[in-house]
């Protein structure tokens, strides 16, 4: 008997879970000035009405847009539960980053995503950090993007640009980089993650070909913006939104135009703390 009423309890929950009504999605709209947060109105743009009209349908429940003063008064009004999601970039998004979390930035056309970057110093290099490398002599894997701007880019985020550092080796690939790394013709070697893993990765199980070297840092370009939401949204909205944000780009254009903004290629999912430097900065 008590199983049975354990499950007809659950059958009852699980109706009325069913029946509750989808809570309205409110999204700050960067106006310039406040306002209540409204249905898309006649005045909107068309790309915008396009976005929050997609979101509806795929969400099926009402999107409202909030007008908000700028991105500093966005990210307050996501922290205090006044609106559900907001574009923001690093210096809104710093003081409300215990409540909230970015989940989607766009890759620029052309451009590469944010790779992991990885510095790696000789075992028996005194080296721990990268503040340790002050003056350090550096080689990299090539001068193609992901191997020449992507970790320049990266070790700036951190407060380590170019005159941080000594001479600079561009090397013909990983292996060659690694092996002037060992030759002693750079003191640090400056790999995306998976240079790193291709040169380290050996033909047995469990084979590790870079025993004789050790990473000191590793991490990725900060973004420069990203949709966040707060950390309560439940995971089935924020993974629905991240979904129906990169598919956008094929699904509707003129929506994607409006939510990525110019010269955006696609979305892609983020970590939470993607617009912020994750452990300290050089010199901080």
């Amino acid at each position: 008997m008590k199983r049975l009423l354990l499950a007809a309890g659950a059958v009852l929950l699980s109706a009325a879970q069913a029946q509750a009504p989808v809570l309205p999605l409110r999204i700050a709209d960067i106006t310039g000035q406040a306002g209540p947060c409204a249905p898309p109105g006649a005045d909107l743009p068309a790309a915008q009405r396009a976005y929050v009209e997609l979101l509806a349908q795929r969400l099926d429940t009402d999107v409202l847009s909030c007008p908000v003063a700028d991105a500093a008064s966005a990210a307050r009004a996501l922290a205090s539960g006044a609106v559900d999601l907001a574009r923001l970039d690093g210096a809104a998004f710093g003081p409300v980053s215990g409540e909230t979390r970015s989940i989607l930035t766009t890759r620029a056309t052309g451009d590469l995503n944010r790779l992991p970057v990885v510095v790696a110093v000789p075992r028996a290099a005194s080296a721990q950090s990268l503040g340790d490398l002050a003056g350090a002599s550096l080689v990299f894997a090539g001068a193609q993007k992901a191997n020449l701007d992507v970790p320049r880019r990266a070790l700036a985020d951190y407060g380590a640009a170019d005159a941080f550092f000594g001479a600079q080796i561009v090397a013909r690939d990983h292996e060659d980089a690694a092996t002037r790394l060992r030759a002693g013709q750079a003191q640090a070697l400056v790999l995306h993650a998976g240079a790193w893993q291709k040169l380290c990765r050996g033909d047995q199980p469990g084979e590790d070909l870079c025993e004789d070297l050790r990473v000191v840092w590793r991490q990725r370009p900060v973004a420069k913006g990203a949709w966040a939401i707060r950390t309560d949204m439940s995971d089935d909205r924020r993974f629905r939104l991240i979904g129906i944000h990169v598919a956008m780009h094929n699904e509707s254009p003129q929506a994607f135009a409006w939510a990525a903004g110019e010269g955006a290629a696609e979305f892609e999912p983020t970590e939470a703390k993607a617009l912020l430097a994750q452990g300290p900065t050089v010199g901080s």
